[in-house]
């Protein structure tokens, strides 16, 4: 099929759709056939025989209707004139004599899952002395674990930088995990998987991200393993396992201990001997690397005088070539030069080293090292470099103001900052201005914080930062792109464990629960609901043995926990949810806060309507309507919609999701006012989407398709991805014939489902697979699932997806329920199954469809049932059969394509067309 383009006009043959200057011209499916072929052969003499070929398959009736569609074709190209593009050429036929150019747009591409961006880290500083272990790393590529060990301090981590950015180009993405800002219980593989822009639903998120990496090329770095030793080497193997194609990196001070690593160790670098008096820096990679920092970092002038290297060698040999202590050494030449900075070195280290026996070597003198540079510090330093300890990974200036202001001034913060940076012991972060303590850097400041009489206060100012920060991501939601949301607020979910960490353990119940109530939008958009759903038990039974629970507190957790057991739990968490929506919407009636009643109401009307309860949810909806007033209408108007579409009120359902949407704007995309976090705006386009589907205006229909597609890709929030592809674009495309189209999306729903772990909408794509008869299910196990589930959107997508392959069981199940919105269609198969085995009432059943349909103004199941009752037709009834099926394709403005072929078959008289489906 090919795009066809003349004037101002544009003709898409595989959509069947006319345009002018981008607005659709309406035209007849026979008129819009004969453009297609004088397009074609645009300037060509297409002769009448040619055209009634091609469009009525050389029927000799078609000659009046020819001139027919030849007038229609020629109004709705040229409202004024009446003999210009179409031209008629006496006694030969007709001819376009516009230029036209022809364009065959790319096939679909085969689905596949979305680009996973990396974020491997660049090296800002000269890598010194590491060449040749990096050549080594090079060398023994053949394994596909590796693993650098050394001491802390050692360079591990610029290393494994660097190394990953060398091999980089060979592959697609490159990932780098910190785990030291991981607290003790966090999930590698939740974290993991959030990095990757996975959401994680299900107790176990290695099988989504597993499916997600599958066979692409990728680098994952995994820097600081050894406080989580063992989780990350279960990570990592199971990985590689599965996984052929990616290459794994970690960084420890011990091994993994699994089968496929090869350890690297990592030494110190070079350093003269004892009494060795180089010439020159370059031949030992301590020195170069002090001298590197000194000149890189300071305008103290040439270090390169033979007593200057004497010095230097003599100071990075008693630093026995540890990267990061000469780091601390080479940041304090500008205040002290090199002699008192030699003098001061020599007896903290010595009288260290003789205190620490028990401590490996290097280890002794990298905290010495630390305690050396410490003691340097003023004392407003200090203060600051503890209570910085307390972020987990990185922070902004505004931040440590705020962690730091309990105790020193906004001007003395400042000064310590500055003074922190340029003794090397507060770097920026590699993603722009944040600030940051290295890992070994924070270990110590952390033991110095613990041995004051400051961590409480610091820990506390903490909490009450990231508690201040969530409040700010949930105003932010609304007004930022989602990348843009979690580029600025997904780092949070580090200090908030640490800052639920610090609660439970200082038992402040009371900031526990405002941390774990403040945080559900943040756990959502990252997908960690799982381990959001620990936090919430314990807060949900702390409530429980409150007196007063604070009802604010009280209704924002309960309305979570409610999303999480339906999300999560699929059918089996059904019950709990709605008892947990219950208990919300009583704390939010005694608040008067009617953003939180809609919440847990709507959450209620979300499992009533899964288990098919439409009148239910939407009579509840009506409550809130007369409840609330205006201040509910457009959230009432959406559950109203939903519950108007699946009853079968079709104008009802389109007109309220119309106003929904209207009254919200570009705002309708967020799931805060939403129990079972869809988004608002995709809820909508998928109500009009499909009911225009049904009332037989399919161009409007696949227009809103396009924009709820583009919707749902833009804010990439799995759950209200998976409810548009699961409810409407798949039932859509498979309903109209456009198989491909269809079959694409359920691949994406599979993708996205299996990925993000969401049982539910796992188990509407194997309804839809099995519907189809692919093989990607087993049928018993889809069928079983399908009894479990009961009625309700799922049993009835299936059913309408698989038509007449449908066992009657499954078909019977729908008609007991209260699928008003598909009840024609059910009708219909019910009629052409008795039919099919001789049952004479199986006309009855078809003309009870077709009456229901007509009552609803469901164009498309109308001409659906005409279609089957013209193909059951008897010698008294086919006239009538058949003028009522042409009837019915002169109200389409554009047919459904699989039910307009059958319609022209039975038009033409042909025979048999009742078995075409």
């Amino acid at each position: 099929m090919a795009v066809l383009r003349f004037l101002d006009f544009e003709l898409d043959e595989s959509r069947r759709q006319l345009t002018r200057a981008g607005q659709p011209v309406k035209l007849g499916s026979k008129a819009l056939d004969i453009l297609v072929v004088l397009a074609s052969k645009a300037g060509e003499v297409v002769t009448r025989e040619e055209l009634f070929d091609a469009v009525w398959s050389g029927s000799s009736s078609a000659e009046n209707s020819l001139r027919v569609q030849i007038m229609a074709l020629r109004k709705a190209l040229e409202p004024e004139e009446t003999d210009g593009l179409v031209q008629s050429v006496a006694g030969r036929g007709y001819l376009l004599s516009a230029s036209v150019q022809t364009h065959k747009p790319s096939e679909m591409p085969a689905p596949r899952a979305p680009e996973i961006r990396g974020n491997l880290p660049g090296i800002h500083t000269a890598v010194v002395g590491r060449e040749d272990f990096i050549q080594r790393c090079l060398n023994a590529r053949r394994t596909r674990v590796m693993s650098v060990v050394g001491p802390g301090g050692i360079g591990k981590t610029t290393v494994a930088i660097a190394f990953a950015n060398r091999i980089r180009d060979d592959y697609e993405s490159a990932f780098f995990l910190d785990l030291a800002a991981l607290s003790a219980g966090a999930s590698i593989g939740a974290t993991l998987a959030s990095l990757m822009g996975l959401s994680v639903y299900g107790a176990d998120p290695m099988p989504g991200v597993i499916t997600a990496i599958g066979q692409r090329k990728l680098i994952f770095v995994f820097d600081n393993c050894e406080h989580v030793i063992q989780q990350a080497a279960e990570v990592i193997e199971r990985v590689s396992l599965a996984c052929p194609n990616v290459f794994i990196l970690a960084t420890s001070r011990e091994t993994l201990g699994i089968p496929s690593e090869m350890v690297r160790r990592l030494g110190p670098l070079d350093t003269p001997a004892e009494g060795e008096s180089p010439s020159s820096p370059s031949g030992y990679s301590a020195m170069a690397m002090f001298m590197d920092r000194v000149e890189h970092s300071f305008d103290v002038g040439s270090l390169n005088q033979i007593d200057d290297l004497v010095r230097v060698a003599a100071i990075v040999r008693k630093l026995d070539g540890i990267p990061l202590a000469i780091e601390f050494a080479a940041a304090r030449v500008i205040d002290l030069g090199l002699d008192q900075l030699l003098h001061s070195l020599d007896q903290p280290l010595t009288v260290l080293r003789r205190g620490r026996r028990t401590a490996p070597h290097r280890q002794q003198t990298l905290q010495a090292t630390l305690d050396w540079s410490y003691g340097f510090l003023t004392e407003n330093e200090k203060t600051v470099l503890q209570v910085l300890s307390v972020f987990a990974q990185t922070f902004s200036r505004e931040g440590a103001a705020a962690v730091c202001g309990t105790l020193l001034r906004n001007d003395d913060i400042e000064d310590a900052i500055w003074g922190l940076q340029s003794k090397s012991l507060l770097s920026r972060s590699d993603a722009g201005s944040a600030l940051r303590l290295l890992e070994t850097t924070r270990e110590y400041a952390s033991i110095k914080l613990r041995s004051s009489m400051r961590e409480t206060t610091a820990r506390e100012a903490h909490a009450r930062l990231v508690l201040s920060r969530l409040r700010d991501a949930e105003l932010d939601w609304d007004n930022l792109a989602t990348y843009q949301w979690l580029s600025g607020y997904g780092g949070l979910i580090n200090d908030l464990r640490l800052a639920l960490a610090f609660s439970e353990t200082v038992r402040d119940t009371r900031l526990f629960l405002e941390l774990v109530a403040g945080s559900g939008l943040l756990w959502t958009q990252l997908g960690l609901m799982n381990e959001q759903f620990l936090y919430i038990e314990k807060a949900i039974a702390a409530l429980d043995q409150t007196d007063a629970p604070d009802p604010a507190i009280d209704t924002q957790l309960r309305s979570a926990y409610g999303a999480i057991a339906y999300n999560v739990h699929s059918v089996a968490g059904d019950a709990e949810a709605i008892r947990q929506f219950d208990l919300a919407a009583s704390s939010a009636r005694r608040l008067g806060e009617t953003t939180k009643i809609l919440r847990a109401q709507s959450g209620i009307c979300a499992v009533l309507t899964t288990q098919g309860r439409y009148r239910e949810a939407y009579e509840l909806a009506l409550t809130l309507k007369n409840e609330m007033g205006d201040a509910a209408e457009s959230a009432v108007n959406r559950i109203l919609a939903h519950n108007s579409h699946y009853l079968g009120r079709h104008a009802d359902a389109f007109a309220m999701a119309e106003k929904a949407l209207r009254a919200n704007g570009v705002n309708l995309r967020g799931t805060l006012t939403s129990g079972a976090n869809f988004g608002q705006k995709t809820l909508c386009l998928m109500i009009m989407a499909k009911t225009a589907y049904l009332r037989g205006e399919i161009r409007k229909s696949l227009d809103l398709l396009d924009e709820l597609i583009a919707d749902v890709m833009e804010v990439d929030h799995p759950i209200s991805t998976c409810l548009a592809l699961s409810v409407g674009v798949c039932p859509v495309y498979f309903g109209l014939g456009m198989n491909e189209k269809g079959r694409y999306y359920l691949e994406i729903l599979r993708d996205i489902s299996t990925r993000n772990s969401l049982v539910r909408w796992q188990e509407w794509a194997n309804g839809f697979d099995y519907a189809l008869g692919t093989d990607m299910v087993a049928p018993s196990t889809a069928l079983a699932s399908l009894r479990i589930g009961g009625n309700g959107p799922r049993l009835e997508n299936t059913v309408m997806i698989g038509g007449e392959r449908i066992v009657l069981e499954l078909l019977e199940m729908a008609l007991s329920g209260e699928a008003g919105w598909c009840e024609p269609e059910l009708l219909r198969l019910k009629g052409t199954k008795l039919l099919q085995r001789r049952d004479g009432d199986g006309r009855l059943w078809l003309s009870r469809g077709f009456e229901l349909a007509s009552r609803q103004s469901a164009l498309t199941w109308q001409l659906r049932c005409a279609n089957s009752l013209a193909g059951s037709a008897t010698a008294a009834t086919f006239d009538e059969d058949r003028r009522r099926v042409e009837r019915l394709l002169g109200q389409f403005a554009e047919a459904p394509p699989i039910d307009l072929a059958i319609s022209e078959r039975i038009l033409e008289g042909t025979s048999g067309m009742c078995d075409a489906e």
